[in-house]
């Protein structure tokens, strides 16, 4: 039972939901989602399919001559999302930092961040071992930040900017030199 207990914790907390969120979702109390998380309790199947259904899972019988098949085929599929997010956010980036320099063209800063971004984009598989997405989120905040500021309050040459602009560069060349991993011969097609 541990490591579908594990699963469901997991699957619980990477949507950012709280034993009580779970429970309003799932039609049980917060107490037993704990007994379960904490393997008090051996749950009953129709109570593991309503937490599997409510955490977008599903729980499947695999003969044990195709586990290693699936297991990798989940690995596959969760590094194809990882890869659609980072994917998603430089796109959101790069347009963030060519509205800023469509508003403040004489910023070579900022004109260096959109470039970076732009060179960045076809790197995006890679994204995800390198750089922390916190960071990434960050430059997004500040970009927004820029925008929204009004161009006379905007100072002429922050340092927040250029070491963002220093920090893409950097980025861009470790993902250029990154050793490639080894791609698979074929993968199926996400079903989006």
């Amino acid at each position: 039972m541990e490591p579908l207990v594990d699963a469901l914790r997991q699957a619980r907390r990477e949507k950012g939901w709280s034993q009580r969120d779970l429970s309003a979702r799932a039609h049980l109390t917060q107490a037993q989602i704990s007994r379960i998380e904490n393997g008090e309790v051996d749950p009953q199947v129709s109570t593991l399919l309503e937490l599997a259904r409510s955490l977008d899972l599903d729980l499947q019988l695999v003969p044990r001559s195709a586990i290693t098949a699936v297991e990798a085929a989940v690995r596959s599929a969760g590094e194809r999302s990882e890869e659609r997010s980072a994917r998603r956010l430089l796109t959101k980036l790069r347009r963030l930092a060519e509205a800023a320099r469509a508003s403040a063209p004489e910023r070579e800063d900022i004109a260096s961040i959109a470039s970076s971004l732009q060179e960045l984009e076809p790197l995006a598989p890679g994204l995800g071992k390198i750089a922390p997405t916190a960071d990434l989120e960050r430059l997004r905040a500040n970009l927004e930040g820029f925008l929204s500021d009004p161009p006379v309050e905007r100072p002429s040459r922050p340092k927040t900017y250029r070491d963002a602009a220093a920090w893409l560069k950097n980025l861009r060349s470790a993902l250029l030199h990154a050793p490639q991993a080894e791609r698979p011969a074929y993968s199926l097609d996400d079903e989006d």
